[in-house]
């Protein structure tokens, strides 16, 4: 009977240290001489996880913080339409950009490497596999060679890396499986082999494994890259609206395009503009997401019954104000720049030129500005409940129609912002009313009252109005809320009778 014939019963229920122990030594007895094992290397051998040490590792850790946020915003991954996309593909993705854009980065991780290996080394599990058996390693895994081989040559020297991703191609493995990419090197080695794993993932591999080591060691931890550190826009995204994408269709897809459609469109230089809103919106939103994380702390407190998430306090735990406004005043810096260099007959600043004087002017206006808003937010947290439905429209109109203090705006941009102040006010008006969400869609209710407000400007004065830009906004709202618009077209019924 051959040696596959015999392999016994597999065993994936998770085991103790002291039980692996056990079978590691009952497996090993009696052909110590041809025995192979195959470990596992994030959490395993080495007690962390390559991918999140290693963005953890980036510097400067203000563009790898930016860069990620963009990644998880943008969520590429999800483009691909595979199933488990995000497990694929995220990880391999996030590592991919970041190394593209801070091509230093390897390098210094591979000085790090023999630091890293000695903290992080499972000196348990060495000392079982290379002292007490004297067995050589054969180790797999679902990270990228080129982050894990620095550390293990300094873990073990004679350990041979059997199955990793590529740097280019790193979803491969994860799509495969370990046991299909240990196959195609090295055929036959699983099913006569030792294999030690922490994960369920890894459930390919333990089924063809001589004696499958399912085992979960107390001294791993898996640390998310920047976990505890500050991150702007991730509160929005995660806490105030987590599962929301909110950032995306909120921040960019409301807001942003919102504010393009009304500012940039008029400029001689649009696209310049349009850069130039965006980062503006940023710089402001870094500074307006305080008052979201002051409105739930609150409301934990005052609040009997408040509208808030499991992932509140964690998050809320990580908001720097410091560091919110100092990524307010950085991201305003080129925005400022762009309008003064591009578009200085857009902005309401008198004389304004592309000079320090009046970048410091500018730029003493959107200190000002920000700060506006950051009061209105601290009244309104304060406010009773019962109050803040007439003052919502306040922050609202500070969030959008605001930026009219600093750039020129025509009737139809006007028109345009106002229309989401409404829609976002009346919503929210019936929320503090009946204590339920309007069922009415905000898109739909925005389009509703832009041809409302239009409708009145064209009795009195068409010319001013009539545009390829009221096109344009037009045009938007209609895309944006058409799924309400199909839905009435389908339900919608006459009655004549």
């Amino acid at each position: 009977m051959s040696r596959v014939e015999e392999r016994p019963r597999h065993h994936l229920d998770v085991l103790t240290v002291a039980e692996a122990r056990s079978v590691i030594d009952s497996a090993v007895e009696g052909r110590a001489e041809d025995v192979r094992v195959v470990v596992d290397f994030d959490e395993t051998l080495w007690l962390r996880n390559t991918t999140e040490e290693y963005l953890a590792s980036l510097r400067p850790r203000l563009l790898a913080h930016a860069i990620l946020l963009m990644v998880d915003l943008v969520r590429p991954w999800a483009l691909l339409r595979a199933t488990e996309a995000r497990r694929l593909y995220r990880d391999w993705i996030r590592i991919l950009v970041c190394t593209m854009l801070m091509p230093w980065s390897l390098a210094a991780w591979r000085r790090g490497a023999a630091a890293r290996a000695e903290r992080w080394k499972n000196r348990t599990l060495l000392d079982w596999l290379t002292k007490d058996h004297r067995l050589p390693l054969h180790v797999a895994t679902l990270g990228l060679g080129v982050l894990v081989e620095p550390i293990l040559r300094h873990i073990d020297p004679g350990a041979t890396l059997v199955a990793a991703g590529s740097f280019w191609s790193g979803y491969r493995i994860r799509s495969r499986g370990k046991q299909a990419s240990i196959d195609e090197r090295h055929a036959g080695m699983v099913e006569n082999a030792i294999v030690i794993t922490d994960s369920e993932h890894d459930a390919d591999l333990l089924a063809a494994a001589h004696t499958p080591v399912l085992v979960k060691w107390p001294a791993a931890e898996y640390r998310p890259a920047f976990s505890k550190s500050y991150l702007p826009f991730l509160y929005t995204q995660k806490a105030k609206r987590p599962g929301e994408n909110y950032m995306l269709y909120g921040f960019l897809l409301e807001d942003v395009v919102h504010l393009w459609l009304a500012f940039a469109w008029i400029m001689a230089a649009p696209l310049v503009g349009a850069l130039a809103l965006l980062l503006l919106h940023l710089s402001f939103w870094a500074v307006y997401e305080l008052g979201y994380v002051e409105n739930d702390v609150l409301a934990v407190k005052h609040e009997a019954k408040p509208k808030t998430f499991a992932e509140t306090a964690p998050y809320a735990a990580r908001m720097k104000p410091v560091q919110a406004w100092a990524w307010a005043l950085v991201l305003a810096i080129p925005a400022l720049a762009l309008l003064l260099a591009y578009e200085p007959q857009s902005l309401l600043l008198p004389g304004a030129t592309a000079s320090w004087q009046s970048f410091l002017l500018l730029y003493a206006v959107w200190i000002a500005y920000l700060a506006a808003q950051r009061v209105s937010f601290w009244i309104y947290n304060r406010l009773d409940t019962g109050s803040r439905g007439l003052f919502y429209v306040v922050l609202q109109i500070v969030r959008l129609s605001g930026y009219a203090v600093l750039l020129r705006i025509n009737i139809v941009g006007a028109v345009l912002l106002l229309s989401l102040v409404v829609a976002r006010w009346v919503k929210y008006i019936a929320y503090r009313d009946t204590g339920r969400t309007l069922a009415e869609s905000q898109r739909l209710l925005s389009l509703a009252f832009f041809l409302v407000m239009a409708g009145g400007i064209l009795a009195t004065d068409p010319a001013a109005f009539i545009s390829l830009q009221d096109v344009a906004a037009l045009a938007w709202l209609a895309i944006y809320s058409h799924r309400r618009l199909r839905e009435l077209g389908r339900s919608a019924r006459l009655h004549l009778a």
